[in-house]
């Protein structure tokens, strides 16, 4: 993926995803410029997650489209019986797109049985055929980064829950993306943990990393944030910079969201 500048790293254009008869994702558009950093609030349920999830095609959208870095996600564009359409590409080709966008979850999903080094290391050998030695040399640098140069030897059930989404951070950079998604990095760590990987976050955003953070931490959007999304019932429902979303809210879905969260 190698668009102009002009072209936005993120475009969703009236995405709609269905689970059966649950209607999650209604139509929802979002545009995240380069360079810049994006926070998704709302409630539980509001779809925050499933967005990320359909933009690096864990999950297949039912309705409209997205683009990153002026790539179609998950797609080609064709013709059926004469008309306009989408036809679905092969999985190894959406795994290749895939491998463009860092995703970080919530449970930080680390093989257990690997050291700090080898869990950054192996998707780098397995899916972009680096040779070990390139693979070793960029996780070391990369455990350095997030400040694990000292743990590269520890086995997961050695380090904290911090210091374990901080591997899972670097075993995303490692890959060479052009585009991180957290999806509630934080939430599922204990609170004098959580600044050690939001700070981690903050250097990525500095250096100009494109990010898309599902998030409750409000301070960090309003610190880290270019634009703040708020989602609920599967719809955006207002977005802005942190000032005028967090600061001075329109809507009042938005405003009773803020009110019990600050």
């Amino acid at each position: 993926m190698t668009a102009g500048p002009d072209v936005p790293m993120v475009s969703i254009e009236g995405v709609h995803k269905w689970y059966g008869h649950h209607h999650v994702l209604r139509g929802i558009d979002l545009t995240v410029p380069k360079g810049t950093v994006a926070t998704v609030l709302g409630p539980s349920g509001s779809g925050k997650s499933t967005a990320l999830r359909c933009i690096n095609q864990l999950e297949e959208i039912g309705a409209g489209r997205i683009h990153v870095d002026g790539a179609l996600m998950g797609y080609r564009e064709g013709v059926h019986r004469g008309r306009p359409a989408l036809f679905r590409l092969h999985p190894r080709q959406i795994a290749q797109q895939r491998a463009n966008v860092g995703m970080v979850f919530q449970r930080f999903n680390l093989f257990p049985h690997m050291t700090a080094l080898g869990n950054v290391t192996e998707a780098q050998v397995q899916v972009l055929r680096r040779t070990k030695e390139e693979a070793y040399q960029r996780s070391l640098a990369m455990l350095e980064r997030v400040g694990l140069g000292d743990h590269v030897d520890h086995y997961p059930a050695q380090l904290s829950g911090g210091q374990q989404q901080r591997v899972a951070i670097a075993r995303a950079l490692a890959m060479d993306p052009e585009l991180m998604l957290f999806d509630e990095p934080t939430s599922a760590l204990d609170p004098e943990l959580v600044g050690e990987v939001l700070s981690v976050m903050r250097d990525l955003a500095e250096s100009g990393m494109t990010m898309i953070v599902v998030t409750h931490e409000i301070g960090f959007a309003r610190e880290v944030a270019d634009q703040v999304v708020f989602m609920a019932e599967g719809v955006v429902v207002e977005q802005g910079t942190p000032d005028e979303v967090l600061g001075n809210p329109r809507e009042p879905r938005t405003r009773d969201f803020l009110a019990k969260v600050l």
